[in-house]
């Protein structure tokens, strides 16, 4: 925070005193684009902190590289010795840091505290005042008396239209406010003095039309966040500047408007004296309120009104767009602006000479600088990564009896990152922390570790990516977010990661992999290993086929081979997505969760996928599927033997299949496309929607169609056919399923006697179609 603050502090004083001057030479301008350019001044103010702290470092190389003036040679000494002592530092922490001076600790230890609590205090005795506002505000608007006579609603009715006012506009009138004003921005208010019941119905009319000038401007919205900026930043003379030079921009745009309506100049400067003349402050309030006339603003305003050169025009949304582009570009290459000492070259040169030799396994394209670390460790020892800063591990291994970490850091906060390795009671330790004092920190750090082959990971990182292979032992621990990857490897695993793909390949693995959002894909693994997803599928590829899951119920899948393989149980947790797959083989025995239709022999084997819900894609199945989804779209291509799909509503589009089909949806359109000679059996229901059948032109069926129309679709329902077909249709309303209903069906042979090819559907139509 320390050089957080000072930065900051810098920054806003710049954009503050830039949208002060360009305010000031916009003085000819309309009040309404001098309004809008203070408010982005506000609106860039209240978002430089998050701006700053999420944006990239922008260095720019412009101060000295001393803080004091030396002679050049002291200068570059001095670099010397910090980038030696920095890189130092990296193998042994502990010296440097007793080497160090104790300054930092006891320089400012009492004073610094106070900073942020001073802020604080200030901070929220200003949210504080202005809520008690908000209060105060409801609570007199719940004691004023509503005006909602006929004269009234007449007049705020014919101003609410020309002012282009949609919204419900509530009127009140009250003895505690002396001047009219008004406030909210969902459900506006208008509250007038008490008075008003006297005035005559042009003063009411004008007053009425400068009170929907800041509704429809939105003036609210901007009051109360320039009041979030003061109370943030309170301790900054220029915001209070700003804050005032807004609400007297907004009151004279209104000004504006109200003249431009017709109303003269003389005249409505007669009507804003008469109003100003009783006007009085009002605390809070008043600062969340927009007032129609103040005695402090009052002089400016009448000259402004009575200057017949003042451009009174109102700004279009697309100058209000054209000025937010303007400061979200000023902004972030401020925000992200750094000004770093300039590098002394001779300095630079001898340093590089004398820091350790890059690894060629790492690239230091990226990186800040990359230094090498090694520890003695026998077989069968545990490596404890403690990464407090994250980065990417890369773990491969050798037959050698000691672990050799090659480090390559890089990001914003590089150069305040200790790394050690050290050996430890079962093994060795690797620890990565950060050791300044800036509440947000940036890394890009890459740990490439060689480590023994027979050897245990255990992992603890803030995040990064993380990929083992070739080892033999004991995985377990987590990583804060990246992809993880185990390639030949044995052992037993218990990782995990909280978002990410993980991919386990050509393994023997006991126990879990998970991950909290991501692909999980095991292909080639023996052992009993278990894959979980928080919003994705799981996905086991063997020589016996592939099973792939995603449900909220957690439902397992059980495969056994025909090879007798291990036996795989995999979880997925909630998720939308989808998967694809295809395989061989022959399945002996599944179990299947698939609502309903537990242990069902049709389409058995082949590629299984549940859904909790979601679009589902398979684009191949050559030894069927078996699909289903608790409400989305499926598609099923090029497919053989038996496909079975089942969504609880959305559309079905399968094909060519070769085999047999069984489609069922509570709601959507169906498409099947048929090819090949032999027997085809079809299997069709929808709750809701069209049926388009492609067949071979050689078809051999027995059709049992049926589409039912009820009384109040307004039109019927038909089966269409390239086939000649007999159609018979009821004459008589069905009740029996509910809403009344006819019946047009179709019960013949085509060609021989072959498959039977049923279809039910309500309120759609039934086409079938000859293959072209």
């Amino acid at each position: 925070m320390t050089s957080f603050l000072p930065v900051l502090l810098a920054k806003l004083t710049l954009i503050l005193g830039l949208g002060l001057i360009v305010s000031a030479m916009l003085r000819g301008s309309s009040p309404s684009l001098r309004h809008v350019v203070l408010f982005a001044t506000l609106g860039s103010g209240l978002a430089l902190p998050v701006v700053m702290s999420m944006s990239p470092r922008w260095n720019v190389p412009l101060l000295s590289s001393s803080s004091s003036a030396r002679s050049r040679d002291n200068n570059a000494t001095s670099v010397t010795a910090r980038v030696t002592d920095q890189l130092a530092s990296f193998a042994d922490p502990q010296s440097s840091a007793a080497a160090r001076p104790s300054s930092r600790a006891r320089g400012n230890l009492g004073e610094l505290p106070m900073l942020p609590l001073l802020w604080a205090i200030g901070f929220l005795g200003i949210i504080l005042w202005l809520a008690m506002g908000r209060v105060r505000l409801g609570r007199i608007a719940a004691t004023s008396w509503r005006l909602d006579d006929s004269v009234w609603s007449r007049l705020l009715e014919q101003e609410r239209n020309n002012a282009g006012v949609a919204k419900l506009v509530q009127l009140f009138s009250s003895s505690v406010v002396s001047t009219p004003l008004t406030w909210g921005w969902r459900s506006p208010v208008i509250l007038l003095p008490e008075d008003a019941l006297d005035w005559p119905e042009e003063h009411r009319r004008i007053v009425l039309r400068h009170e929907l000038a800041h509704i429809a401007r939105g003036d609210s919205i901007a009051q109360l966040l320039a009041g979030f900026a003061c109370a943030l930043y309170w301790f900054h003379p220029l915001v209070w500047i700003a804050e005032r030079r807004l609400r007297a921009e907004c009151e004279r745009a209104c000004d504006d408007t109200v003249v431009s309506l017709g109303t003269p100049a003389a005249e409505y400067a007669a009507h804003l004296l008469e109003v100003a003349r009783s006007a009085r402050a009002f605390g809070a309030p008043g600062f969340l309120s927009v007032a129609m006339a103040r005695p402090s603003q009052l002089e400016g305003r009448l000259l402004a009104v009575l200057n017949g050169s003042q451009q009174r025009a109102s700004l279009s949304r697309g100058a209000r767009l054209a000025t937010a582009v303007a400061s979200g570009l000023l902004l972030i290459p401020l925000a992200a602006f750094r000004a770093v000492p300039r590098a002394d070259e001779g300095a630079v040169k001898r340093v590089s000479q004398s820091a350790p030799r890059q690894s060629a396994g790492l690239s230091s394209r990226w990186a800040d600088t990359t230094f090498q670390l090694s520890t003695p460790a026998r077989s069968g020892g545990t490596l404890t990564l403690d990464l407090k800063t994250g980065g990417k591990v890369i773990i491969n291994s050798w037959d050698r009896a000691e672990i050799v970490v090659r480090a390559s850091l890089g990001g914003r906060d590089w150069r305040a990152t200790r790394v050690r390795l050290e050996p430890s009671e079962t093994g060795a330790r690797l620890e990565s922390f950060y050791t300044g004092t800036s509440t947000t920190q940036s890394f890009s750090h890459v740990f490439e570790i060689t480590a023994p082959r027979n050897y245990n990971i255990r992992l603890s990182s803030a995040g990064g990516a993380v990929s083992i292979t070739g080892l033999n032992g004991t995985f377990t621990g987590q990583t804060g977010g990246g992809e993880i990857n185990i390639e030949k490897s044995s052992g037993e695993a218990d990782i995990q990661t909280g978002g990410g793909d993980i991919h386990v390949v050509d393994s023997r693995l006991n126990g879990t992999v998970s991950t909290g959002g991501g692909v999980v894909r095991i292909e080639g693994v023996t052992g009993d290993l278990n894959g979980y997803s928080g919003s994705g599928p799981v996905t086991v590829s063997k020589s016996g086929g592939i099973t792939i899951t995603n449900s909220d119920r957690a439902s397992a899948i059980g495969v056994t081979t025909g090879r007798g393989d291990s036996r795989y149980s995999i979880r997925s947790g909630s998720g939308t997505g989808g998967g694809s797959g295809s395989g061989s083989g022959t399945i002996t025995s599944t179990y299947v969760t698939d609502g309903g239709k537990q242990n069902s022999s049709f389409a058995a084997s082949g590629i299984r996928m549940n859904s909790a819900g979601g679009a589902v894609s398979l684009p191949a199945a050559p030894d069927g599927a078996r699909v289903t989804t608790g409400g989305g779209a499926i598609r099923i291509g090029a497919s053989g033997r038996e496909v079975y799909a089942l969504t609880g509503g959305g559309p079905i589009d399968i094909g060519p299949a070769t085999g047999s089909v069984e489609a069922h949806t509570g709601g959507g359109d169906v498409t099947i496309e048929l090819r090949g000679a032999g027997r085809h059996s079809v299997d069709v229901t929808s709750g809701k929607g069209q049926v388009v059948l492609v067949l071979p032109n050689d078809l051999d069926a027995t059709l049992d169609l049926e589409t039912a129309y009820t009384n109040n679709l307004g039109h019927k329902t038909r089966i269409v056919s390239d086939f000649p077909l007999q159609t018979t249709e009821t004459t008589d309303w069905d009740d029996s399923e509910g809403t009344p209903r006819r019946y047009v069906r179709v019960r013949q042979n085509v060609g021989r006697s072959g498959g039977v090819i049923r279809v039910r559907t309500v309120n759609g139509n039934i086409v079938l179609k000859r293959e072209r």
